[in-house]
């Protein structure tokens, strides 16, 4: 996940903070045979002065309980966080993992080979580079040092880098103008720094994955030096030769427009077996740029922009948010005021992407955001940091796949939701029973819905629901108050 940036911004740090108001927020749209809907099912805010502007959020095992989990880090309140998952997608806050001065990039990952996922943390003011060993139900020991002499480290990767079956760790410097990685001895004992590259200026965002296809973890790296002043910014390649050698792309990503890389990623859009790339421009819209590799070393690249209504975009990930196969493009904002905070274009499957789609605009600088099936029902849910709000949002996914038979019906719309009394329909052609029944899977309410017939749920208690009519897979998921 993953999200690929992490720097700290202060010209969005120290804008003012406004009330925070909470707004469930939940909106449906057809797309094919699939019905994709998002509501904000949790708001946690993060105590304080600890929890102060939450920056770099990830997802993975923690307690080993096979319930994805979140690990937040806070720059200004200089802790490291774990929520627990209940199982259901609800979160509960842990006690904190560690205190680090200005705590930024994170990553979860079994360092030491005892079959528990432990955490990698930096401490930007403090130019560490440390992880923290967890004993399998999230109870974490003292930092252990992997480098004190990065100056201010700032995004982190856990990652096979030198083939040798043990997993190692990588991080940017932004302020040291490298990215390098150090191999573990599969026990959590670290080397001396290793270079991938030293020649990119403020390198903020860069990710590691297999770019070329052929096995083992490449880099792209982009830079951020160049805030309002186009025509600074890099974005480069390097290819990892199977030994943690790495050599650059002959030819560079071509982004000679952006102002100020916030992000950016290697994925694959088309299915051709070759990572694209990626981009996040903070004063522009995000890029895509379609990887044609020429030769071993060797790639052209064409750009292709996309339109949003997000005034500074932040983070960016692909990832298939409607389970048709086909990884679609999110984006979030570092926008501090109201807008649109997440984003989303789904893949049409002819290498682009079609028009924005908000998932949310209730947060205010959702920097960070990370994906995994929370609640269990096989879809991608999203969880996300509000850095000018201080919390932690989580968005259940309720998608839809709607058969053949079911395709031929109207669509149902259900609202409003989250409801306190009633539920009310739309373009419901026909009476059909019902049934609702809470996160326990136990029936509370059963019944025949007709048209232009509301259900009446005030005898509920507050907390999530699935309704599902008899006869069909079309359910829906709501929040009563």
């Amino acid at each position: 996940m993953a999200t690929s940036a992490f720097f700290i911004t202060y010209l969005f740090i120290i804008m003012i903070r406004t009330t925070y108001f909470s707004l469930l927020l939940c909106f449906s749209f057809t797309i094919g045979q699939s019905q994709t809907t998002f509501v904000k099912t949790q708001s946690i805010a993060l105590p304080l002065p600890q929890g102060n502007a939450p920056y770099n959020i990830k997802a993975g095992l923690v307690d080993n309980d096979t319930f994805t989990d979140l690990v937040v880090s806070t720059t200004l309140g200089n802790t490291v966080f774990w929520l627990k998952n209940d199982g259901n997608g609800t979160f509960i806050l842990q006690n904190p993992i560690a205190t680090l001065n200005n705590a930024g990039g994170v990553a979860i990952g079994d360092i030491n080979g005892d079959g528990f996922n432990d955490v990698v943390s930096t401490s930007y003011d403090d130019n560490k580079l440390v992880w923290f060993a967890n004993d399998g139900l999230g109870n974490f020991g003292t930092e252990q040092i992997i480098s004190s002499a990065l100056t201010g480290p700032s995004q982190v990767y856990i990652r096979n880098i030198d083939g040798d079956a043990t997993l190692d760790v990588t991080v940017s410097s932004f302020s040291g103008n490298e990215v390098v990685w150090f191999a573990n001895d599969g026990n959590g004992n670290f080397g001396t720094k290793n270079i991938i590259n030293n020649t990119i200026p403020s390198p903020g965002a860069y990710a590691m994955d297999d770019i070329d296809g052929d096995g083992d973890i490449d880099s792209v790296i982009a830079n951020a030096v160049g805030y309002g002043t186009p025509n600074d910014c890099r974005v480069e390649v390097f290819y990892n030769d199977g030994n943690g050698v790495f050599t650059a792309d002959t030819n560079p990503v071509s982004v000679n427009t952006k102002d100020y890389i916030f992000s950016v990623m290697a994925e694959d859009i088309n299915g051709d077996g070759s990572r694209d790339i990626l981009v996040t421009d903070l004063l522009g819209s995000p890029s895509y740029f379609m990887r044609t590799e020429v030769s071993p070393g060797t790639a052209t690249y064409t750009e292709t922009t996309l339109t949003t209504t997000i005034a500074n975009p932040a983070c960016l990930d692909l990832r298939d948010l409607d389970s048709d196969g086909l990884p679609d493009f999110v984006l979030s904002s570092a926008t501090s005021g109201n807008g649109n905070d997440i984003v989303w274009y789904k893949n049409n499957g002819v290498s682009g992407f079609a028009s924005e789609v908000v998932i949310d605009a209730t947060q205010r600088q959702a920097y960070t955001f990370t994906f995994a099936d929370f609640d269990n029902d096989t879809d991608l849910d999203i969880a996300s940091i509000a850095y000018a709000d201080d919390r932690v949002n989580v968005f259940n996914n309720q998608l839809i796949t709607l058969g053949v038979e079911e395709s031929n019906f109207s669509e149902i719309l259900m609202y409003p939701n989250p409801a306190k009394n009633t539920l009310n329909f739309k373009w419901l052609t026909t009476a059909r029973s019902y049934s609702i029944t809470d996160i326990l899977e136990k029936t509370v309410l059963s019944s025949t819905l007709e048209i232009n017939e509301s259900i009446n749920i005030s005898s509920l208690k507050s907390g999530l629901y699935i309704l599902k009519f008899e006869g069909s897979n079309k359910t829906f998921k709501f929040i009563k108050d």
